[in-house]
């Protein structure tokens, strides 16, 4: 399975556990192995991405995630925590997904039709 396949299914798992407990404003935390014998002790997460034991930036592939390199190719993503909108609006989409994690977690809402 590809990388990019691996990190949309841990980020997919990560989110619906977030829904789960959607009244929590904890970030989900998923961790996995993208080590990679090619990179000895690096996370490999894409063919773009190779990073080094203590790195962190945004998962690839993924408007606002965390991703933090652990030793030997562990690597700890983690998703913005679940901020319900102000009563009567709708959430919509991130700000701005070029800021950095957790800066891009900043998300939009809708308060323009009565819910």
């Amino acid at each position: 399975m590809s990388s990019t396949i691996n990190i949309c299914l841990i980020l997919a798992c990560a989110g619906l556990f977030m829904l789960g407990s959607i009244r929590s404003t904890e970030a989900a935390i998923a961790r996995a192995d993208f080590s990679n014998p090619t990179y000895p002790g690096k996370c490999v997460l894409d063919l773009n991405t190779v990073m080094s034991p203590g790195q962190t930036g945004k998962a690839p592939n993924h408007p606002c995630a965390g991703v933090s390199c652990m030793d030997g190719g562990h690597v700890e993503f983690r998703t913005c925590a679940a901020v319900a909108p102000p009563k009567g609006c709708k959430l919509r989409d991130f700000v701005n997904t070029n800021r950095p994690y957790p800066e891009c977690c900043e998300r939009s809402h809708d308060c323009s039709q009565h819910i």
